[in-house]
């Protein structure tokens, strides 16, 4: 994982800066926004959501059933705090001993996860995913991207986000047309704060 972790980007593994750049961002609305548009989970679905975070999004989704992974044992201790056993929550990384243990998914998440990954890194990822969701399942993917003619306020935010791969659409593309054979793609241009984000709907 490619990412910067140390000076003052490090605070933001502390659950509640996180949670509160999130506000800042206007998370909540974004992740109610995303639910319904692009994720669209039924009743009873299982949703397998990797690098989850404090699994915030959870509370746009009643009803299902939710598996979601984070390394970072401090998010999954406050999403543990927060939704009790609406979900399962695992401190680590997703792997192939631990896709094994479930039956297989309706719907995964990767929700800024494939701009802090190098290609193979997302390329093993991708591969898991796409054998632990189930046929005529969905990956929803959503990352920062850089386009021609960005805002360069939105730019400069992206540039300064943890991840360092962040790609242009292209980019994002290649990578998951590996695994899965249908790709909508959806370029969304925020104004406050300005923020570019690129949203896959793959199967």
């Amino acid at each position: 994982m490619t990412e910067i972790t140390f000076g003052l980007r490090s605070i933001l593994s502390l659950p509640l800066v996180y949670n509160s750049v999130q506000r800042i961002f206007g998370a909540a609305s974004g992740q109610r926004k995303l639910v319904d548009r692009f994720i669209r989970p039924e009743p009873g679905d299982r949703v397998l959501d990797i690098g989850c975070g404090p699994a915030k999004i959870l509370a746009a989704m009643p009803g299902v059933r939710y598996v979601g992974y984070d390394p970072n044992p401090r998010y999954i201790d406050h999403a543990r705090r927060s939704f009790g056993t609406r979900g399962l929550f695992v401190a680590s990384r997703f792997t192939a001993a631990q896709a094994a243990k479930y039956e297989p998914f309706d719907v995964g998440l990767l929700i800024a996860v494939l701009h802090h990954l190098d290609d193979p890194e997302a390329a093993d990822l991708l591969a898991l995913l796409r054998a632990a969701i189930r046929p005529g399942g969905r990956l929803v993917t959503v990352d920062n991207v850089f386009i021609k003619n960005q805002n360069p306020f939105a730019r400069k935010l992206i540039e300064w986000d943890r991840g360092k791969n962040v790609r242009c659409a292209s980019g994002y593309r290649a990578l998951v047309s590996q695994h899965f054979s249908s790709i909508k793609e959806t370029i969304i241009h925020k104004k406050v704060p300005p923020y570019t984000i690129f949203v896959m709907e793959c199967s």
